[in-house]
């Protein structure tokens, strides 16, 4: 069992190294490096000397390291926590949407980076995460070992809270990342200059798509404080009640705060590799953090969920 937990968290990190790989494939301008797929200028091993195509190949290296371990994350929710639906359901789920998030980077290589694609191919990998972040909390919930650290969620009206403002952060987040996926394909990311206005004093962008695209992303992004500050008010208030409340709550904030400086920075200083990798790692971890929140907040383990629906003396089968 412990083993399985052990996998199911390796997984969350190397899916958001995996997010973090793809940045910087994007930011490189390395997204063509291979012109085939799956080869790589037609053999399994890139050419010598070749920098976009080692690090485009390097990132397809990632996501099939990723996939095998999602395989046997499915295989390790089987044999330990087959009695357990939302585990087997979510691994076996990510299962096949391994297998699409592939067919969409193949798409992304044949089709030539359609901005379209490479924005959905990002959301795809965040739903991803969010499925394997929640295989990994429900796993350490469901571990009779942690059952002295556990209380009756469903009931509490201050977790609902934080549940409800956790969906919403993450339904928000996804809008706002999805767009800018498509503004830094698009050639939209430098179409305003300065910031946090756009070319000057403007505050709302003239009739050009990719000042549109750019401030769209923009007030997304500053919208979601009027989410995120909430969730982390919250959180922390329930510090006391919820043994992950704290950590969740500060690792939301600093990562919030650090995010909006990183994306000035890129403005900035005209979008360096390492603002932009940072930029969308960020972006990824304030996404698992949410995740992780909305699910300690809503997930009750099996025990708990039988010991609250049914009648003392009366035993559920597994």
């Amino acid at each position: 069992m412990i083993n399985a937990q052990r996998l199911a968290v390796a997984t969350v990190v190397a899916t958001l190294l995996l997010i973090a790989v793809g940045a910087f494939v994007r930011a490189s301008g390395s997204g063509l490096g291979c012109p085939d797929w799956p080869t790589c200028h037609g053999g399994a091993i890139p050419p010598s000397g070749n920098k976009e195509a080692w690090i485009e190949s390097s990132h397809r290296f990632v996501a099939s390291t990723v996939g095998l371990m999602v395989i046997a994350t499915a295989f390790m929710a089987w044999k330990h926590y087959r009695h357990v639906r939302f585990i087997v359901g979510a691994a076996f789920v990510n299962v096949p949407l391994v297998g699409i998030q592939g067919l969409l980077g193949a798409i992304t290589v044949w089709r030539e980076l359609p901005p379209e694609i490479v924005a959905t191919h990002l959301l795809t990998a965040l739903i991803i995460l969010f499925l394997q972040v929640g295989i990994a909390v429900a796993m350490f919930l469901e571990d009779p070992k942690h059952r002295d650290r556990l209380l009756t969620v469903t009931s509490k009206p201050v977790a609902r809270k934080i549940g409800m403002l956790a969906v919403a952060s993450l339904i928000w987040l996804a809008a706002t990342v999805f767009i800018g996926g498509y503004m830094t394909e698009s050639g939209a990311a430098t179409a305003c200059a300065d910031w946090p206005t756009c070319n000057g004093l403007q505050v709302l962008p003239k009739a050009d798509d990719h000042e549109i695209t750019h401030m769209l992303h923009r007030y997304l992004a500053g919208g979601l404080v009027f989410l995120v500050v909430p969730f982390v008010l919250a959180t922390w208030k329930a510090r006391r009640t919820f043994f992950w409340a704290g950590p969740v709550a500060v690792a939301t904030g600093v990562l919030y705060v650090a995010q909006v400086i990183v994306g000035a920075l890129n403005v900035w200083y005209y979008f360096p590799d390492p603002l932009t990798v940072s930029h969308t790692a960020i972006a990824a971890a304030i996404w698992a953090c949410l995740a992780v929140g909305a699910l300690f907040a809503y997930y009750a383990p099996v025990s708990e969920r039988r010991g609250v629906r049914q009648p003392a003396g009366i035993e559920v089968p597994a």
